[in-house]
């Protein structure tokens, strides 16, 4: 009888092994790993490219705004050499990147990463992301609850950890069978009985995507689209409540001592990596259209007068006010292919002089 347990016993660990070996070498092939389609890519391409010196972070202006070849050509017009990664996500503003941040860059491939770049709304109010889960909507969602977030670690800010889900990740944790449970049931599963959320790429985009940057259309090839998505945009505010001006004491704390701005510097330079900053160029309807264009230089300044002191360097070439706008822009946020060739190039020019004269920090927190 026992022999017959131990013979039980041993096929079971034998089955179990052949699977999990199985599954570290071939699940995320067949199913994604992060539940978006373009960080899928962007993860590749990340881990298959070269020593990435610069790293750009933010949401989907920055993704499908900034060009790290055109950065990289800029920085060359600067007489320095770099080699820009982006590797921003929809949806995924600036009050995120503190908490995501520290795990993100723990990645083997970002080992060479010697400064992250973040794109700032300087139009809305940021602050850290706690791990309440109540600010997951859509986008981060699919995200944070993917392999990609358990792995990392970060799947806490979507799903907050009671004691007893710690003490099981604890012991589920080596096992990808365990792990990895909802990917590996979408495995075996059609989506009729367990379906997994996933973000697919924008249908806006153009060509393939490079170095986690994706192009999109312009404003002119797609008229008449991008007037109905503008008023299904403005559809979903209050006017009465959010087209209005902040209230300058938001920024004040922002950039105060111990604020949002000093717990982002914190974030990087604990890793060992310097921080720069860059306004986004974010489409003027919308900043007009949340009537905060007034508000737009103040916190210009207010940012500028922070990153002084912590010698942080900070670029921002004001409103983005083209006559070309068609071309310059695809859709009321987000730069087109053409736009953002025109302004990464700019921008690795004037990162490159800004960082050049960043002093170290005269006060840092």
């Amino acid at each position: 009888m026992a022999a017959r347990v131990l013979l039980v016993l041993a096929v079971c660990a034998a089955l179990l092994a052949a699977g999990e070996t199985w599954l570290r070498a071939n699940l995320f092939r067949h199913v994604s790993y992060s539940n978006s389609e373009s960080i899928d890519h962007q993860l590749r391409a990340r881990d298959a490219g070269g020593s990435w010196k610069l790293l750009f972070v933010g949401d989907s202006e920055v993704r499908w705004g900034i060009d790290p070849e055109q950065v990289d050509a800029g920085f060359r017009d600067a007489g320095v050499r770099t080699l820009a990664f982006n590797h921003a996500f929809d949806g995924f503003g600036a009050s995120w990147w503190p908490g995501l941040l520290p795990a993100l860059l723990k990645a083997p491939a970002l080992g060479s990463v010697e400064t992250v770049v973040l794109g700032v709304q300087l139009a809305d109010v940021h602050r850290v992301m706690r791990p309440t889960g109540e600010d997951c909507g859509a986008l981060q969602k699919p995200v944070l609850t993917s392999p990609f977030a358990s792995d990392l670690g970060i799947d806490g800010l979507c799903r907050p950890r009671t004691w007893d889900g710690q003490l099981g990740r604890k012991f589920a944790y080596p096992l990808w069978t365990t792990r990895h449970a909802p990917a590996v049931r979408a495995l075996l599963l059609p989506d009729t009985v367990f379906r997994v959320e996933r973000l697919s790429v924008n249908s806006r985009a153009e060509g393939a995507p490079r170095r986690g940057f994706q192009p999109h259309r312009t404003l002119e090839q797609d008229r008449a689209e991008y007037a109905d998505e503008f008023r299904r945009w403005k559809a979903q505010w209050n006017p009465d409540r959010d087209f209005q001006p902040l209230e300058r004491g938001a920024w004040l704390a922002m950039v105060a001592d111990g604020g949002y701005f000093d717990e982002l510097h914190q974030a990087v330079k604990r890793s060992g990596r310097r921080l720069a900053l860059f306004a986004l160029p974010t489409n003027p309807v919308v900043i007009d259209t949340f009537r905060r264009r007034g508000n737009y230089p103040d916190h210009s300044a207010l940012l500028a007068q922070w990153a002084s002191r912590r010698g942080v360097a900070y670029v921002d070439f004001g409103l983005q006010d083209r006559p070309d706008a068609e071309r310059y822009f695809s859709d009321m946020r987000h730069l087109s292919g053409v736009g953002a060739a025109d302004y990464s190039r700019r921008l690795g020019k004037a990162l490159a002089d800004a960082m050049a004269r960043a002093a170290p920090a005269a006060t840092v927190n």
